[in-house]
């Protein structure tokens, strides 16, 4: 059975993509809109760090309109190779990315989500989700921190924190065309929901016949029928024990760390084309029983063409 392939990247590539393009075009002020036309390929996908056994490559066309003021709209489309839909799912998103200081900006954005008739993508049952980026520039180490409320059947929210600092590699060779380098690592969090089980047992005691229980006026201290009150013998009854057990299944939703990354993209200007062939390790921890994700090289490369 076909399982998973997730947008993990959506959340973290659909706000930089606004970013980069509106730090681009602040250095041209003739221009009051751009259009950015990309496409993404990759060896394997994943959800917030969780895969399967069975790799599912993609490629993912993205057109994407950046407005003067940090308006922006976005269109993806996912294809999965070898399933039966040509588009298995389709991703229209809106935001805004504005600065509050120099070296801090902010970027808001909302997605909805339409699947194909057939897609075996595991999130399907997601229709919606609102994300919120905040990214500040150390000078040294550039911090983003992402926030996502999935809506669907199950809402979910969802962090990453991610950590990166650009290296031109320029000087090296002196050459005209840029290329850096652009490390990242993060750490993503999230909601895991899951049944927990809790089973009580309990043993209830009681008498019957001459009986130890101490019945009678008050409590068979002072009946005559019973020498002594009853107290200390059992009189010839007998005792019998019911043990009854209780079991309680209880829906629980828990935020945990949920995976790490490292990333090392190279990235290649060239007129208006941006490309980026990139290799990303990720390690999957705190996993639900199972839950058949695993330590893993992701390739990627994206390619952007900006006018």
């Amino acid at each position: 059975m076909k399982r998973i392939w997730i947008w993990t990247w959506l959340f973290l590539l659909l706000p930089a993509f606004a970013f980069a393009n509106l730090q681009a075009a602040e250095t041209d002020t003739t221009k009051t809109n751009w259009w950015v036309v990309g496409v993404e390929t990759s060896n394997n996908s994943s959800f917030f760090g969780r895969n399967t056994a069975t790799r599912y490559p993609y490629i993912a066309p993205t057109v994407t309109y950046v407005h003067h003021t940090g308006i922006w709209a976005s269109a993806t489309a996912h294809q999965l190779f070898g399933t039966e839909d040509f588009i298995d799912e389709t991703d229209l998103s809106v935001g805004y990315s504005f600065k509050v200081r120099k070296r801090l900006e902010v970027d808001l954005s909302y997605s909805h989500f339409i699947f194909g008739k057939n897609t075996p993508l595991v999130n399907a049952s997601t229709t919606d989700a609102l994300s919120a980026r905040t990214a500040y520039d150390w000078k040294y180490l550039y911090t983003a921190l992402t926030g996502s409320y999935i809506i669907g059947s199950g809402n979910d929210i969802f962090t990453v924190l991610e950590n990166s600092r650009y290296v031109p590699l320029n000087p090296l060779w002196q050459g005209n065309i840029p290329v850096g380098l652009d490390p990242k690592i993060s750490v993503t969090a999230g909601t895991q929901h899951f049944y927990d089980t809790h089973t009580t047992t309990t043993t209830k005691k009681t008498s019957t016949g001459g009986g130890t229980t101490g019945s009678g006026p008050i409590g068979g201290i002072l009946d005559p029928l019973k020498p002594g009150g009853g107290n200390g013998s059992n009189n010839g009854g007998t005792t019998t024990e019911e043990t009854t057990t209780t079991t309680t299944t209880t829906n629980v939703s828990r935020f945990r760390v949920l995976n790490y990354d490292l990333k090392i993209p190279v990235v290649v200007y060239y007129g208006n084309f941006e490309f980026e062939p990139s290799w990303r390790y990720s390690i999957p921890v705190n996993k639900l029983e199972g839950d058949e994700s695993r330590a893993q090289s992701f390739y990627t490369l994206s390619v952007k063409y900006t006018f």
